[in-house]
């Protein structure tokens, strides 16, 4: 079994902006700052049409449930790569995927960045499995509630950097 992850945000700003801020060199230090979350790239590569591919790590977050913590390792840093393509009709596209190695869990789907008459609209779609015997249901939604909590933190920060110039 798993469980859907399906959330969209409306960012002032145009797609352009938007995606040049959370594709950018500036993103995971802007997320360290903003979450304290030790946020940092692990990589990022730029392909043609302004495609971009970005791994970011970062700490674990606080409040993990008893009857998950042992399934992490200790001082475990999850990570997300998005491999965002170039764009297309104005809008952006793209996969994602996290994981915690080491952890019986796996999440990805896709994102985009769409026009809307205000700004931006940032969705995204996946699916979270956790393979562990009889509460793998439970820590699911765990982990997608806490995806959804993480998305809406990030969204926020995008509206931030963009309307600041900051991308």
């Amino acid at each position: 079994m798993s469980k859907s992850i399906d959330v969209s945000y409306d960012i002032p700003g145009d797609v352009e902006a938007v995606y040049a801020a959370i594709s950018g060199e500036g993103w995971a230090p802007a997320k360290a700052a903003a979450f304290d979350d030790e946020s940092r790239t692990e990589g990022r590569e730029v392909g043609d049409g302004g495609a971009v591919t970005l791994t970011v790590s970062r700490g674990l977050p606080d409040g993990i449930p008893g009857f998950l913590e042992k399934f992490l390792p200790a001082g475990g840093r999850a990570q997300q790569t998005e491999a965002w393509g170039p764009s297309e009709g104005g809008a952006r596209r793209g996969t994602w995927t996290g994981s915690i190695p080491g952890a019986p869990a796996k999440v990805g789907g896709t994102m985009s960045l769409e026009p809307t008459g205000t700004g931006t609209r940032y969705t995204i779609k996946g699916e979270a499995k956790v393979s562990i015997p009889l509460v793998g249901g439970k820590a699911e939604s765990f982990v997608v509630e806490m995806i959804s909590k993480l998305t809406a933190k990030e969204a926020e920060l995008l509206g931030t950097l963009v309307r600041d110039g900051s991308s």
